[in-house]
């Protein structure tokens, strides 16, 4: 569990430098990255349309594997998954802006016990 925390936090460790390339459109890689993650996950119906079902079935079966982020993953499916969101970059990259989005929610709710070192 705490891995899945540091994979988290490790993405949001992106430079300034990063984000601003993103930003001016060629730093795409980041996007790439998490793109061709949800696109092998079956998260994408085409480059910019998340199905919402599917990440949201795989969002709740990980709160069942990992118990006590019932709170967490349920914020990230009201905040990222429900409403149409962007992550206010130019560079548009739905499962960039889905992926930020979630890490965030499950950073807001995330149980007191996975904090712990």
């Amino acid at each position: 569990m705490f891995q899945s925390l540091l994979w988290l936090l490790f993405i949001f460790a992106v430079s300034n430098a990063d984000l601003l390339m993103l930003e001016r459109g060629r730093g795409a890689t980041l996007c790439n990255d998490v793109q061709c993650v949800f696109e092998k996950s079956g998260f994408l119906t085409d480059k910019n349309t998340l199905d919402k079902d599917v990440y949201r079935r795989h969002l709740r079966k990980w709160a069942e594997d990992h118990q006590g982020w019932s709170e967490a993953i349920e914020r990230a499916i009201t905040d990222c998954v429900d409403k149409e969101l962007r992550q206010y970059l130019d560079y548009p990259c739905r499962a960039y802006d889905v992926f930020t989005c979630t890490g965030i929610a499950m950073l807001k709710k995330c149980p007191q016990s996975a904090w712990k070192c």
